[in-house]
């Protein structure tokens, strides 16, 4: 018996639905699983340098770690070393640099606030590799006691027959070898003592100073520096403590006999 379609239109509807739906998967094939999602591999992250440290494996910096820990500088110091962002380039004197003239005499009568800036004269606020200072040619840096005191402090540095040149009106350093230079931090070594005219003024036969900036200076004082505790002693690597871990410890507000620490610590340089 012959069945008319026409009688059963939904039923034929619903098989050729079917069928189609049959088609199509047989055609696409089994569907494949989401491939796992790889997790990217962790940046291995370098530790900061610890400054103190750096100076003390150097060796022939024990004057230069004793004022820095004593004035709070050294602290400062490692916090700006400690940000990748910004980094730090220190030009460090050896011990023989504070023996020398006029360097000697002139540290006799300066102020602890003005050690701070002497120190911080000897830093750039930023960091300069070996490589990118061997490109200047009588480029003026500006240094961390420049933005301590609102302008002035400006180191020149050049290039000249082979040798990084750091100078100033006072006098003309090269750098002796490198203590360390890596991203962020530079740690140069010097044999001398970098002489800010913003402390000192200009030597005898200097010329004339060009036009002021306007930039404020710190003048060396008549008066006695104020008496003070003495500064701590300044750690080797076998006795460094938590601090040491992180570089220069903080430091608390206590004033600085700034001839009598240097007298010492000469004095201590010359018997060992």
């Amino acid at each position: 018996m012959e069945v008319s379609t026409a009688r059963y239109p939904s039923l034929l509807m619903l098989i050729i639905v079917m069928s189609y739906g049959a088609a199509v998967t047989t055609a696409q094939g089994p569907t494949s699983a989401p491939a796992p999602m790889v997790s990217p591999a962790p940046t291995a992250t370098t530790p900061p340098v610890n400054l103190t440290q750096a100076l003390i494996s150097a060796g022939d910096f024990s004057v230069l770690l004793t004022l820095l820990n004593a004035s709070g500088v050294g602290a400062k110091f490692q916090m700006q070393a400690n940000n990748p962002e910004v980094g730090i380039s220190i030009f460090a004197p050896k011990d023989v640099a504070f023996t020398k003239e006029p360097t000697a005499t002139l540290l006799k009568n300066v102020t602890p606030q003005q050690v701070v800036a002497l120190l911080e004269y000897h830093a750039l606020n930023n960091w300069q590799s070996l490589s990118a200072l061997q490109q200047t040619s009588n480029t003026e840096f500006t240094t961390i006691a420049t933005t301590s005191n609102g302008g002035g402090f400006e180191l020149n540095i050049t290039f000249v027959q082979g040798q990084v040149q750091v100078v100033t009106a006072w006098n003309r350093a090269t750098i002796a070898s490198t203590l360390y230079d890596a991203k962020p931090v530079s740690v140069f070594a010097l044999e001398e003592v970098l002489l800010p005219v913003d402390l000192f003024g200009l030597p005898a036969s200097a010329p004339a100073p060009s036009p002021a900036s306007g930039a404020p200076s710190i003048a060396p004082s008549s008066s006695s520096p104020p008496s003070s505790l003495s500064p701590p002693p300044v750690s080797g690597p076998s006795s460094a403590g938590p601090a040491a871990e992180t570089g220069f410890a903080p430091q608390t507000h206590r004033p600085v006999v700034v001839t009598s620490l240097i007298f010492l610590s000469l004095l201590f340089f010359k018997l060992f």
